[in-house]
């Protein structure tokens, strides 16, 4: 029998289209155990598919498996990790803002200071491209949406990204660096 907390966790795997066992009980449950057990109703329901995830072996989750699979676990990890450091706010995949369309807008808070973010995830080949930020934040056009131009998180393997007039924090795709960059240890 599923519990509400296992609809929840339905929901989130739905929303983010992918997300690890760490992530989900990081989230959701007190302990891994608990939620490796939940999981493992869930699946039995159907509500949830699962494979195991390459690198460490750990099951990842999905209702259907996305096409840009590693690109929505990466959001879904950026989530749960900003949560360990972060009050987070409104988290929302994919929104559309004019002629973007970031990878999610978000609001957090630390140490009651609150703050606006977008992320992007680079991990293609094509190389990160800030040109529709750089036209956000030259045009205005963020003040359709925003009160002040948010920080843009890049997730990637870069070793740097260029100077841009607006602030960025960029991490790696293990999110070592993540709490360094929030200013939190």
């Amino acid at each position: 029998m599923l519990t509400s907390r296992d609809y929840e966790v339905i929901e989130f795997v739905k929303e983010f289209k992918v997300a690890s066992t760490s992530t989900i009980s990081q989230l959701f449950f007190p302990s891994l155990r608990t939620a490796q057990n939940r999981l493992n109703v869930i699946c039995s329901t159907n509500c949830l598919k699962r494979s195991r995830k390459s690198v460490s072996n750990e099951y990842v989750y999905y209702s259907s498996r996305p096409k840009q699979f590693r690109h929505s676990l990466l959001v879904s990890e950026f989530y749960g990790e900003l949560s360990k450091y972060a009050k987070v706010h409104n988290f929302k995949i994919e929104p559309v803002l004019d002629d973007i369309r970031p990878d999610a807008v978000f609001g957090f808070e630390i140490n009651g200071r609150k703050y606006l973010g977008l992320l992007e995830v680079e991990i293609s080949n094509k190389g990160l491209n800030l040109f529709k930020y750089n036209k956000l934040h030259a045009n205005g056009n963020y003040k359709k949406f925003f009160p002040t131009m948010p920080i843009i998180f890049i997730c990637s393997d870069l070793k740097a990204v260029p100077d841009t007039p607006y602030k960025t924090v960029l991490i790696d795709t293990f999110f070592s660096l993540l709490p360094i960059r929030l200013g939190v240890r």
